[in-house]
């Protein structure tokens, strides 16, 4: 009896095992489409809206709309995911994503700021509707011995497609135009879509309530202050720095190379230092990597030149996976260790999007000369040195 208990026991570990490890690999498998497709069309999304005739602070303007509604909608989103489920909360975000794609190529038929900052708010939504039950369920399908090459993985993956997707967007663009990228991202949208549709799904509770972020923020306050410096560096690296880069050298091209430098540099070190920063210090580890960010940036300021361009963007990337690397796997580990994940995830995002909200109006601020902002992330960096 006893060891038909002990078998049962076993049995019944393995099964939990073999659910969890089929629930992370088609989370791989989905992110990293989701990852082509942002890869193939986000660094040339503020290219288009500028070359059919948005300004720079109208531009800024539509990301400042984005970043506050995807704070309001990522509490919406909890509640969603509590109906629906985490999965299928994911599925619907990527129609809203399609919806998004489409209208933005329409956009340049009816070049209208009303319609801009509508489809700024589908945008939100649609990305609101996504990562919220995708850290969740990263969360809940991570091992914590095995957490940060797990991140690595993750991130590794997702910058492989981000190695060749924004090199194709960018000949694509230049041979058959800017319509063409939106519909070919569209098409490949659908393949998560029926992936997410035929997996498990995983039903959270969320009570979300302005105690309990009184009480994550208190108990986490370095770890979250981090999150929101770090902000200003997402920021400038996905919009601000392809914009700079195509002001400078009038090239798309440029921009899509720019993009696969850093998916480059990402692979080359995602895997590689997930398994060294696992070792030593998390904390130690982004102190240096953030340092080192912050003097890229300043030598962003200085960068007119297109070799020198290429070079800081992939020194930069590598970089910048050093910093993301321990501060994603904490953040997981801190939501694991909490009494409820979705609400940490939930209070997470909307920090770390106020944090991106504040990059882009400091951007407004300094629109007539936009490379300033590059010295801000710098600064940004040298503060989370300092924390």
């Amino acid at each position: 009896m006893r060891f038909n208990s002990h078998l049962h026991l076993d049995v019944s570990a393995y099964s939990q095992l073999q659910k969890f490890k089929k629930g992370i690999y088609s989370l791989y498998i989905a992110h990293t489409i989701k990852g082509f497709v942002s890869s193939l069309i986000g660094f040339f999304i503020p290219i288009f809206l500028y070359k059919i005739g948005f300004t720079l602070s109208q531009i800024l303007l539509f990301y400042a709309f984005k970043e506050f509604f995807i704070m309001l909608f990522s509490v919406m989103a909890g509640g969603i995911g509590n109906k629906l489920g985490l999965r299928h909360t994911m599925m619907i975000s990527l129609p809203l994503f399609l919806a998004y794609l489409i209208g933005t190529a329409i956009l340049k038929y009816h070049p209208s700021l009303l319609y801009l900052y509508t489809l700024s708010i589908i945008s939100a939504f649609a990305s609101a509707l996504y990562w919220v039950p995708m850290h969740a369920l990263f969360t809940r399908f991570s091992s914590g011995k095995n957490s940060t090459s797990q991140v690595g993985t993750l991130m590794s993956l997702k910058s492989i497609s981000s190695m060749v997707a924004p090199l194709l967007g960018g000949i694509i663009s230049l041979t058959f135009g800017f319509e063409s990228l939106f519909i070919l991202a569209s098409v490949i949208l659908v393949v998560p879509i029926i992936i997410l549709l035929n997996s498990k799904d995983v039903h959270p509770h969320i009570n979300f309530s302005l105690k309990d972020l009184q009480v994550f923020f208190t108990k986490h306050r370095q770890h979250f202050l981090s999150i929101i410096l770090d902000s200003f560096g997402s920021f400038a690296e996905t919009i601000l720095w392809p914009l700079f880069v195509f002001l400078i050298l009038n090239d798309a091209m440029a921009v899509g190379i720019v993009g696969s430098l850093i998916g480059v540099g990402t692979v080359i070190f995602a895997l590689l230092l997930s398994k060294v920063i696992a070792r030593h210090n998390y904390l130690l580890v982004m102190k240096l990597a953030s340092f080192m960010l912050a003097t890229t940036w300043v030598i962003k300021y200085f960068a007119n030149k297109q070799i020198s361009i290429f070079a800081i963007s992939l020194i930069a990337s590598l970089f910048a996976i050093m910093f993301s690397i321990p501060l994603a796997s904490h953040t997981y580990k801190i939501a694991k260790d909490s009494k409820n994940i979705d609400e940490f995830i939930v209070f997470k995002q909307i920090l770390s999007h106020g944090g991106i909200l504040l990059a882009v109006l400091t951007s407004l601020l300094l629109v007539l000369h936009l490379n300033f902002s590059f010295l801000i992330t710098g600064a940004s960096y040298i503060l989370i040195t300092l924390l």
